[in-house]
């Protein structure tokens, strides 16, 4: 009996022991996925994070700096000793900012001879300059854009949000393929989307916290160039990409 005794109590004894070692390398293993599952998802934060950045990057909107032109009054623009120089300015703008509304190239030229408004007289010289020069240019939504001679237009997939000191374009100066490449991306992301809460994320993406009625309508020519571009299609009342 005494000898039963303690047998059984070398097996608890032994068992115990095992249980024990069973329980910490159970924890030990527990700790070592937990510090597996920390790293992987710190390396994907990382990359997350590099992705965002480089993207931000990419998408930022750079605006040409001209000199300020020393004149006495809007005439000197019209001054036809002074045609080469605009043309020039207009070369360096397209140079930094295209694909550029028509309007917006007009006020970073007269901005940088301190004209602020478009008369008659300006606009018929400037458009004529334009004629001029020939440069490349599209007309969607009955916006005309220009392009420089590096982009083609029928390839281009950029879009730009906002310079790096957080200013943006007027809504009505973002050029309506960047808006259906923009969009493009959204919906890379979130695979499908009813066109208002598409028109919502689009206005959100270039930089609007709310869509008013020139943002909105900016947006809706966008979404349409996305259509006219085959970038995305309807289904089912949502919008998706192609």
């Amino acid at each position: 009996m005494i000898d039963d005794v303690l047998v059984a109590i070398k097996n608890a004894e032994a068992n115990e022991g095992k249980e024990i070692n069973e329980a910490m390398n159970e924890i030990m293993t527990t700790d070592e996925d937990k510090k597996q599952d920390f790293i992987l998802n710190s390396a994907s934060l990382r990359e997350t994070s590099t992705i965002t950045e480089k993207n931000h990057l990419e998408n930022i909107y750079k605006i040409c700096e001209l000199e300020i032109v020393l004149s006495s009054s809007s005439n000197d623009f019209l001054d036809f000793a002074n045609t080469l120089k605009i043309k020039n300015q207009i070369n360096q703008i397209l140079e930094t900012e295209a694909p550029i509304k028509k309007n917006l190239l007009a006020k970073r030229v007269l901005a940088a001879w301190n004209i602020s408004k478009l008369g008659s007289r300006i606009k018929a010289h400037f458009e004529m300059l334009l004629s001029q020069m020939e440069i490349k240019q599209t007309d969607k939504n009955e916006d005309v854009v220009f392009w420089n001679s590096i982009l083609d237009p029928e390839n281009y997939e950029g879009y730009r949000v906002a310079t790096i000191n957080g200013q943006k374009r007027d809504a009505e100066d973002i050029p309506s393929d960047e808006i259906a490449n923009g969009v493009k991306e959204i919906l890379n992301n979130q695979i499908s989307l009813p066109k208002e809460d598409l028109i919502r994320e689009a206005s959100k993406l270039f930089g609007f916290a709310r869509a008013g009625a020139q943002v909105e309508l900016a947006m809706r020519k966008g979404i349409e160039t996305a259509f006219h571009k085959n970038l995305v299609q309807e289904k089912d009342g949502r919008i998706v990409i192609r």
